[in-house]
């Protein structure tokens, strides 16, 4: 259970978690991290805050029905929100990760106003409040600003600057262990390989890319991230001469690495604006290809 906490980096934040737990912050914002890490740790943040074991002042147990509960995306009072979600996937693929619309949340807000199901708090955790989710940023600001003794809320962001001030500003700022910067995402190897081969041969991405439902945003990010960290290995001399991405950047002139990393923050951005994952990594998969002249 939660497994993306195991190392002992970890153990701080949870004893952390489990002193809040007896007076929970209204908001708890985690940055830092994987991704998945931050979820994890939101989880466990509910498990804090409706295991019986942990109501009474102990940790989590980490098996009653609670606890399993929240570790499945099941638990009633442990509701999931995310703004990478777009509208029509959650309408017809509904999971237990809902969409931030705006029907989403006034359903949410109507929630908020009843009681819990068991004896602890409700958690509310929200991930992927930037770009075009701004508006519902703004529309979960007063239920935010409203104390509750039956509600808490977890953000998760990368980095807190990605969030707006005035969400940042209510929240308990909790900073996870970084990630090594240097080491390979275990995630979308599959998808770093095609790419990275795609740099030296020009030929396989697009027909992966292609396929329905084949790239969604968020291994779309990951992948931006891994041609970042290939080029921290590479900048570092490091590379890994295995890997067909270190492979294809570190044939690049020092100078054009600028360019690379320039590009990769181009390709978050536009994600972050909901451009269709495909076509964004297909287009800084090509100005990297031209950028290696095609070699």
């Amino acid at each position: 259970m939660f497994a993306s906490l195991d190392s002992p980096d970890f153990a701080p934040l949870k004893t952390l978690l489990h002193r809040l737990a007896q007076q929970p912050p209204q908001v708890l914002l985690l940055e830092g991290g994987s991704e998945a890490q931050r979820l994890d740790m939101a989880r466990y943040w509910a498990a804090c805050c409706q295991c019986p074991q942990a109501l009474r002042g102990g940790e989590p147990c980490l098996a009653c029905p609670d606890c399993l509960q929240i570790s499945a995306d099941e638990h009633l009072d442990c509701r999931l929100y995310d703004g990478r979600i777009s509208n029509k996937d959650d309408e017809e693929n509904p999971g237990p990760v809902r969409a931030l619309s705006m029907d989403n949340l006034r359903h949410l807000k109507q929630l908020l106003r009843d009681a819990p199901h068991g004896e602890g708090r409700r958690v509310i955790v929200l991930a992927g409040l930037t770009g075009q989710r701004a508006a519902s940023a703004n529309a979960l600001l007063k239920a935010l600003e409203e104390p509750s003794p039956h509600n808490v809320f977890v953000l998760l962001a990368p980095q807190r600057e990605q969030l707006l001030p005035t969400l940042v500003s209510r929240s308990l700022c909790l900073t996870l262990p970084w990630p090594d910067p240097l080491a390979r995402n275990a995630a979308p190897a599959e998808w770093e390989d095609a790419f990275g081969l795609f740099l030296q041969t020009g030929r396989g991405l697009f027909e992966k890319s292609s396929a329905r439902n084949a790239l969604d945003s968020s291994m779309a990010q990951q992948l931006v991230l891994s041609c970042q960290k290939a080029l921290a290995r590479v900048l570092s001399g490091v590379a890994d001469p295995a890997a067909p991405l270190d492979t294809a950047l570190s044939s690049l002139p020092t100078a054009s690495l600028a360019s690379c990393v320039a590009w990769c923050d181009e390709a978050l951005e536009a994600l972050r604006q909901a451009v269709t994952p495909a076509r964004v990594i297909e287009a800084l998969a090509c100005r990297l290809y031209v950028l290696r002249g095609g070699r």
